[in-house]
């Protein structure tokens, strides 16, 4: 009786939440379009059985998104109840209904501190930074020679269609191809990109942080459906690229090559992206002061921005602004090194300046 009635009092909220469409695409608590269907006696009672089915799909799915793939097996998966105690609210997106079945897809997100809570638990490390993208530069090499934004690059136009991945931990974008992207990188500037231009562009497409793809076809364009290629991957948070690894892509009568590339490489970059950011259930939530020195209000609006795209705009609390300073309280799942690291990523880093604060400070 206590599961039913704990799951027939969220479904009490579908009223409600129907008519208000208000989830963020990119919150990683988030899942959306969990499709179910179920029969039973009646309506009623298809539709609990359902739900069910939609939380025990979504939690599925959180767990892929939030862990590694090594730890994934070992996650004891808690029954629908304990779920239930751990959604915030929900959204039903359509639904279907007879006398004895019901069709519906959900959205559900789950309450933060619920899903850490039970990580902590279960002894798993995860990664929940949200709001966080990923900026995508794909060029094609033939011989020697590099290029990104010539239109024999079928690379870039593939990425560029694929954008679209629900329940995905990281947002990945791509570049339109303007002018202003053709002046920061160049199409044999893969490997040479200068630093500072990197930089304007993650700042201009909002991400957190850019990665050089280099697809290397083993036989040419020409034979590109049926021949093997190469993805090379490198970061570029350095002041020079960093080799991250090779992906081989072997053709296959089933689909287009640099289709199955393009999936093949999101899959490893979203564990890529686990692998970096992890948090292990000991670190726990804490509180850090910082304190951010600026010269300029655009000064401060450009690190404010750097901050929220790295931690997450909810982490941070302003506690004063004054002329040339700012006081921040972060909450951040780690030690102020693992926070540190991840600033240093967008060219910032935290240095203590007395008292139990910390300075957010430009990199060399």
């Amino acid at each position: 009786m206590k599961t039913k009635a704990r799951i027939l009092n969220l479904i009490a909220l579908f009223c409600v939440l129907l008519t208000s469409s208000a989830y963020g695409a990119d919150d990683v608590f988030v899942v959306q379009d969990i499709k179910v269907e179920a029969t039973a006696k009646s309506a009623v009672a298809a539709r609990e059985i359902a739900f069910n089915k939609a939380l025990d799909r979504s939690f599925k799915l959180l767990t892929m998104r939030l862990t590694d793939k090594e730890q994934q097996d070992s996650i004891a998966l808690p029954s629908s109840d304990e779920i239930a105690g751990m959604v915030l609210d929900f959204e039903i997106t359509s639904e279907k209904s007879s006398h004895t079945s019901y069709r519906a897809t959900y959205t559900i997100r789950y309450n933060k501190k619920g899903i850490r809570e039970f990580f902590g638990q279960q002894q798993v490390t995860y990664t929940d930074l949200s709001g966080q993208s990923l900026l995508v530069l794909p060029f094609l090499q033939i011989g020697n020679q590099t290029t990104l934004w010539n239109a024999q690059n079928p690379f870039l136009k593939g990425w560029q269609d694929s954008l679209t991945q629900k329940n995905a931990l990281t947002k990945i974008v791509v570049p339109i191809s303007d002018l202003q992207d053709m002046i920061d990188i160049k199409d044999n500037e893969a490997l040479t990109y200068k630093k500072e231009n990197i930089a304007r562009m993650i700042s201009r497409y909002h991400a957190k942080e850019a990665v050089i793809l280099i697809a290397a076809p083993s036989n040419g364009l020409n034979n590109l459906q049926n021949s093997p290629l190469n993805i090379y991957i490198y970061k570029t948070h350095n002041t020079h690229p960093e080799y991250l690894q090779t992906l081989e892509v072997s053709p296959s009568s089933r689909g287009d090559i640099v289709e199955k590339s393009i999936k093949q490489t999101k899959r490893f970059l979203q564990e890529e992206w686990k692998r970096q950011h992890a948090t292990t259930p000991s670190d726990g939530l804490k509180s850090y002061n910082v304190v951010v020195r600026f010269p300029s209000i655009d000064q401060w609006v450009k690190t404010k921005n750097v901050l929220e795209q790295n931690i997450g705009k909810e982490a941070i609390t302003l506690k004063s602004l004054r002329t040339k300073e700012a006081t921040l309280q972060i909450d951040f799942a780690g030690h102020i090194n693992s926070l540190d690291l991840s600033l240093r990523r967008a060219g910032y880093a935290l240095r203590p300046v007395g008292a139990g604060y910390f300075e957010v400070f430009a990199a060399q």
